[in-house]
């Protein structure tokens, strides 16, 4: 072909003279085509010679034709898009054969392009045999895949794009509406809509999201709203795709991912890094193995035989991430537990029989700044037997621990009526206000904010219920651990459980104690009770001693279930329920008592009340003087009114509770002990001596056989901090309970597969990552994590409801006219004879109960009987059991809280062990949530 033009311009002005060729574009494309008619020219030949030719003159102009031009002020413009658009425009007969001879055959080769680019691209690859919890952790960046989507499949995007985020009919009359500018009342109607669906969105922390689809989604009417953002954070972030979909109850992006990594899976399985992370989140979400099957045969899910290999996967990285720990050097302690599943009944006969697994759940976390001097086990052997120079007075509190106890009252007292008051929103400088009363509150030796190192180790198939059971698990410890017994037995090494495991390992050390070397006289066990446990403790305690009557004592926390009509079973009370019921009582007890003091009318004059900060200082100190000292109470008894001796003596109790959990809260070692001694005597008065031993069993060991390093290692293995923030501590055992509630009730197997060898392999050590997974999975498809919780309008009603009831019965101000007895159940005695006895009254003190027993030989004996001696060992008789205290008889109330040799309240529900999760600063009340229990508005019955 030539490279010019054969007919050139000298021959056309030949042929046609200047002043004869046409001026205006028609005339010349006239010309142009009657010359093609003329010739006798098809317009395919006319084409294809101008888009094949390598002329010149006619490349650049064939060029010009497929460049994108762009004018400044005009839209973009292109020629091969415009002539398209003619032909689908102008000729409707022709459209169908323009998309299949031309649209489909192109975008078929786009698709296998693209296809190809995504299944060969190894990011979109998980390799199971290699998968690590760092991986599973990873894969799910929504963000990061859109847009290597977008940018390895732009038309397969694009084309998806616009199928999802077309406007529906219900879209694009809204839109044509607000374009002309009517205001009718579908419009208005519907923009009311919008306003309310945005404040529920805002506010779907506070409260629970009941999202069902519905027939409206098809374009005949507002669709519902969904929750959650693209990019897996919190929906009211700044990136809310809401924004850029306005309408949308579903976020089209989702979609979009999914549809492309689900097409790319069913062509090449190892492209599976969407189906990896939902498959795995739909099998421990409890999804029946015949429903993944279905799931995996669309495309997104793995297999059920791929998703067991991957738990199992899971496990073993976990269990090497907390072994790589042990290893490392780097100062650690263990904390483990038992973890009891109930399977079934059998032989149901008149001696049935169940099956259970009895197990031990155990964790690994890391003690950063400690110094490795503080493992030293000869300088820690040095101190055994020390504790024989205690005396009584080490563990009673002394007029220091009084005044601390004191400003604490004041500052909780503060802080709860700046919360709780109502209309105390309204105040002016309520945030100074509660900034105040928290920074005011005494502390001790709090621990700075940062994220605990805490890998779970997984799972042993021992019961650590007796002195067999530890001696045996910490056997299997050492060696799961890879360290030799001559390794693992040259430092302390930390043990932290329940009373019962602390226990075990006092007796097994006190039984070993002639045994050939370190590692069987287990003399490198540093053992302690965890805090958790404690407050577990005193929540019975508080209960014991404060539930009482309904018909009897007004004042009690029987009386205030009631009014609140809280309906869980008090034959089985479970821990959220007793701790809720504590808090809200005491919260309504408070605002009685500025009712008081102010000399209110009643809930009305409270709701208007607008107070300054120095006057709810003055008045939180007075409210501590008036109604938490036990001469107060001695008085209003003297005068026959026990109903306000025992209100001083709960609102006491309560706050010293508040006090131990606020102290967790903030990782201050130094406000538990404080704590411990007046527990020391609260839980003798109330007949729980195991934990009243404990309590002075920890403090005369911190006086006497701690180095100073070990001392400070043990105080920062109370707590661990998950989220790395202020205030956001949580007992060392309730993070373990939690891992054990996640192994026993959300990612436990269902039938035949709950067995302890399917625990140990694929569903222990695993939960952390599983649970991790789960949120990460939820947060990126728009349903972020969330639990029930009370609305703020119920808590206040229920306040209003207590206080009323208080303000008829007067209980804040000492009736002297009126006796207010309460008395105590009669003795229980083998003689029919009736006793001439005066009744006596159900309201004690049990912390003077508690110190008279200690001070009257108890204590003296408890040390004569655990104190080693380097010649002779252990005292060969250990401290009894079990102790009679009359005196805690008259708490006696015929529930189940009588029983003090037993562990009463249930702790297997979501509320039981976790609080207010998503809540930091001064967004929840300080402290709520270190010991679990739900958040602060709960009741304690929520589900999980």
């Amino acid at each position: 072909m030539a490279e010019v033009l054969k007919f050139d311009g000298t021959y056309w002005n030949t042929l046609l003279p200047p002043e004869q060729q046409p001026t205006s574009e028609i005339d010349k494309l006239h010309l142009i085509y009657s010359l093609i008619v003329f010739l006798g020219l098809s317009l395919s030949k006319v084409f294809a010679f101008a888009f094949t030719s390598n002329i010149k003159s006619i490349k650049e102009r064939a060029g010009t034709f497929l460049a994108v031009r762009r004018k400044r002020g005009q839209k973009e413009r292109f020629g091969p898009a415009d002539l398209y658009g003619l032909w689908h425009a102008n000729w409707p007969r022709c459209r169908q054969d323009l998309h299949e001879r031309i649209v489909k055959p192109c975008m078929e080769k786009i698709a296998v392009t693209e296809s190809d680019l995504i299944i060969g691209d190894r990011s979109l690859k998980v390799r199971l045999k290699k998968l690590t919890i760092a991986d599973v952790r990873a894969l799910l960046d929504p963000v990061a895949v859109a847009a290597k989507l977008r940018h390895m499949a732009p038309f397969t995007y694009g084309y998806l794009y616009a199928f999802a985020t077309a406007p529906n009919k219900y879209r694009r009359d809204r839109a044509r509406r607000h374009a002309s500018g009517e205001s009718d009342d579908l419009l208005a109607a519907t923009e009311a809509e919008d306003r309310m669906a945005e404040n529920i969105h805002r506010a779907r922390k506070s409260r629970a999201r009941d999202e069902s689809d519905s027939d409206t989604d098809v374009g005949e009417g507002p669709e519902d709203e969904a929750i959650g953002g693209l990019d897996g954070r919190a929906s009211d972030s700044d990136e809310d795709w809401r924004k850029e979909f306005p309408g949308f109850s579903r976020n089209p992006t989702l979609a979009i991912i999914a549809t492309i990594m689900m097409l790319a899976f069913v062509r090449n399985r190892a492209t599976n890094a969407l189906s990896v992370p939902l498959g795995l989140f739909f099998s421990i979400s409890g999804t029946s193995s015949r429903v993944l099957n279905v799931l995996s045969n669309i495309g997104l899910s793995i297999s059920v035989t791929t998703i067991e290999k991957m738990k199992t996967r899971i496990t073993q990285d976990a269990i090497r991430l907390a072994i790589e720990l042990i290893t490392s050097g780097v100062l650690f302690y263990i904390i483990f537990d038992n973890i009891n599943l109930y399977l079934r009944k059998f032989q149901e006969r008149l001696t049935n029989r169940a099956s259970m697994i009895h197990a031990t759940n155990s964790a690994v976390i890391a003690l950063q700044g400690i110094d490795k001097d503080a493992m030293n086990l000869r300088a820690k052997l040095a101190l055994r037997g020390k504790r024989v120079k205690a005396k009584f007075k080490h563990i009673r509190p002394t007029k220091e621990d009084g005044e601390h106890m004191k400003t604490a009252f004041a500052c909780l007292v503060g802080e709860m009526l700046v919360r709780y008051t109502p209309g105390s929103k309204n105040w002016e400088g309520r945030h100074a206000m509660l900034q105040g009363f928290l920074d005011a509150k005494p502390q001790d030796r709090p621990l700075p904010a940062e994220r605990t190192d805490a890998r779970p180790f997984g799972v042993f198939d021992v019961n650590e219920g007796s002195k067999k059971g530890v001696i045996d698990v910490l056997k299997d410890m050492q060696e799961r651990s890879t360290l030799t017994e001559a390794q693992w037995a040259e430092h302390v090494r930390l043990m932290q459980g329940d009373w019962l495991t602390a226990r075990n390992l006092r007796k097994a050390k006190a039984e070993r104690v002639d045994d050939v070397d370190t590692m069987e006289r287990l003399e490198y066990v540093e053992e302690t009770s965890a805090l958790w446990h404690f407050a577990l403790q005193a929540s019975h305690m508080l209960m014991r001693v404060h539930f009482g009557n309904a018909t009897m004592d007004r004042t009690s926390l029987a009386a205030h279930k009631g009014l609140l009509r809280r309906t869980w079973d008090v034959a089985k009370p479970n821990y959220a329920a007793a701790k809720a019921l504590v808090r809200h009582s005491l919260i309504a007890r408070l605002l009685h008592c500025v009712i008081v003091l102010k000399r209110f009318d009643g809930w009305k004059d409270l709701k208007t009340w607008r107070p300054t900060l120095d006057e709810l200082r003055q008045l939180s100190k007075e409210i501590v003087e008036r109604y938490t000292l036990s001469s107060t109470a001695v008085e209003a008894q003297s005068a026959g009114d026990d109903w306000l001796a025992h209100s001083i003596y709960f609102i006491r109790d309560a706050l010293i509770f508040c006090e131990f959990e606020d102290g967790v809260a903030n990782a201050d070692a130094g406000r538990i002990l404080r704590v411990m001694k007046y527990w020391a005597f609260a839980f003798e008065g109330a007949g729980q001596h195991n934990y009243a031993r404990e309590c002075v069993e920890v403090l005369v060991k911190w006086k006497y056989e701690l180095p100073p390093g070990l001392r400070m290692a043990l105080e920062k293995a109370w707590f661990v901090n998950r989220w790395g923030l202020p205030g956001r501590w949580i007992a060392a055992d309730l993070y373990l309970e939690q891992l054990n509630f996640w192994v026993k009730r959300v990612y436990i197997a269902s039938g035949n597969g709950v067995t302890i060898e399917y625990i140990m392999e694929k569903g222990s050590a695993s939960v952390e990552a599983f649970r991790d997974l789960s949120h990460r999975v939820a947060n990126w498809s728009g349903d972020p994590d969330h639990h029930r919780r009370h609305k703020e309008v119920t808590f206040i009603e229920d306040m209003r409801v207590l206080v009323e009831e208080m303000i008829k019965d007067k209980v804040h101000t000492i009736s002297r006219h009126e006796a207010r007895p309460v008395p105590a159940p009669p003795r229980k005695s083998k003689s029919k004879k009736k006793s001439d006895n005066a009744p006596r009254s159900a309201i004690i003190d049990v912390f003077d109960v508690g110190a008279q027993a200690w001070q009257n030989g108890k204590f003296r004996q408890y040390i004569k009987s655990t104190t080693f001696d380097p010649a002779l060992g252990y005292p060969i008789t250990p401290p009894s059991d079990k102790s009679q205290n009359t005196e805690a008889s008259v708490l006696d109330n015929g529930t189940v809280f009588d029983n003090c040799e037993e562990n009463v309240l249930l702790y297997d529900g979501y509320a039981d062990l976790h609080g207010d999760e998503e809540l930091d600063g001064l967004a929840s009340a300080a402290g709520v949530g270190a010991l679990g229990g739900g958040g602060e508005y709960d009741s304690g019955v929520e589900g999980i």
